[in-house]
């Protein structure tokens, strides 16, 4: 089949768990004789060619301008580019004589594709990998602590005063209609796609709302283990002592990684009864200062590394003992959990979002409510390597069956064939 990907991130221009995903995506479909062609946006001034190949992949980027001002950035990301980067959509495909399937990956290249889909006569799916559909930040503050009333002014209010501070979110608020009006642009374009794919059934009960139940599919985001494995057979050159226990992610509040404070005092509190150990942290952001800091003055052996590339990140990830993942919003499905899965580590983390989706209590990890849980289950199991490799070698089992790319490729093939033959078309 000829598969169209336009795909907000992509490496190696984008880094994280979607551009991965995407990655995952597109080069199983090609590794099956599919032609696969990617178009990923590009903020100008872009700092790689327009045309390229990735990955064995053609890859065309597509810039856009956006000012660095709150909102009206937004605006030109969005609304303003769409229009474009549709054009390029369709002008992609026309270059290769069309296309079977359109299969969009997030936000700026799912609206483009359904406004493309008019001048082209292919279906469209959309694999929304975040909460982009009803939250204007698509990771919102409020996670699963609080009712999130779907883009509600109150919603915006408290979430612009967390992430701005008093004054900035209080002179910030003249944006809200704004706000709530492009919510639902995105969340009206998506429910004219002929397919939309969740990568959890969380995300499927958060999108159900919105897109026709009948046309939601959950696909889990694959990896292809074989791969990883032989990536992870190599040894990382970070060099630690003792067991390891291991945090990947963005530091950010948007993504629970304020948590890892509180837990580093937690363990702190409990450093008598675990055995030698180093804490290492894999991600940058807002938060790293203060996380650097806690770290620093709980007097717990461990470091910050910043950001750890994808490769240097899985050799890691084979070798620790532990995966840790507090996380207080709705992780969609997270892919470092997937991967460490994959690679037969135990995991202790926080039952949110799609994470319940991956770990089973007891079985494959660990899920843990709180942190005073959290810290007693790492306790627990750090002195337990028995229990640490039985949980590690079901999740791998498990991951082999769920995640693995072999198994879940053909489910996609199967939902792309069914769209062509329906050649669904709905008036935009």
């Amino acid at each position: 089949m000829r598969i169209l990907i336009p795909s907000d991130v992509f490496p190696p221009d984008g880094r994280g768990g979607a551009a991965w995903s995407a990655h995952a995506l597109a080069t199983g479909l090609h590794a099956r004789g599919h032609q696969v062609q990617i178009l990923v946006p590009c903020r100008q001034p872009c700092s790689r060619p327009l045309v390229d190949q990735a990955h064995g992949l053609s890859l065309r980027r597509v810039p856009y301008y956006a000012p660095p001002i709150p909102f009206v950035q937004n605006y030109f990301r969005h609304e303003r580019f769409w229009p474009k980067l549709a054009q390029a959509i369709i002008a992609a495909s026309r270059a290769i004589g069309g296309v079977d399937v359109i299969h969009a990956q997030h936000t700026q290249a799912a609206a483009a594709a359904i406004i493309a889909r008019d001048a082209l006569n292919a279906p469209v799916v959309v694999t929304v990998r975040d909460h982009w559909p009803w939250d204007y930040f698509a990771t919102g503050l409020h996670g699963n602590r609080i009712p999130h009333p779907g883009g509600s002014w109150a919603a915006l209010a408290t979430d612009l005063v967390a992430r701005l501070g008093p004054l900035r979110g209080a002179l910030a608020m003249p944006a809200i209609p704004y706000m709530r009006s492009h919510v639902a642009t995105r969340s009206t374009l998506l429910a004219q796609a002929d397919a939309v794919i969740a990568p959890s059934n969380y995300i499927a009960r958060r999108l159900a709302g919105i897109v026709d139940p009948a046309r939601i599919h959950v696909l889990p985001n694959m990896v292809d283990i074989a791969a990883s494995d032989a990536i992870a057979a190599t040894p990382p050159q970070i060099r630690w002592e003792g067991a390891l226990l291991l945090f990947a992610g963005k530091l950010e509040a948007n993504k629970g990684a304020g948590l890892l404070i509180d837990l580093i005092t937690a363990l702190a509190a409990r450093r008598a009864e675990l055995p030698p150990f180093t804490l290492l942290i894999a991600g940058d952001g807002a938060l790293r200062p203060a996380i650097t800091a806690a770290l620093a003055n709980s007097g717990l052996p461990g470091r910050v590394l910043a950001w750890v590339e994808h490769d240097e990140l899985l050799r890691l990830t084979a070798r620790c003992d532990l995966l840790l993942f507090p996380s207080n919003w709705g992780e969609p499905l997270a892919r470092a959990l997937i991967e460490a899965a994959a690679l037969g580590v135990p995991i202790v983390a926080m039952p949110t979002g799609g994470t319940p989706d991956i770990v089973s209590h007891g079985e494959t990890g660990i899920l843990a409510p709180t942190l005073p849980a959290m810290a007693e289950w790492i306790v627990r199991l750090l002195n337990d390597p028995a229990a640490r490799r039985r949980l590690g070698a079901t999740a791998r089992a498990v991951a082999c069956q769920r995640f693995a790319a072999d198994r879940l490729l053909p489910r996609y093939e199967a939902l792309y064939e069914e769209l062509t033959q329906r050649n669904i078309r709905r008036p935009i």
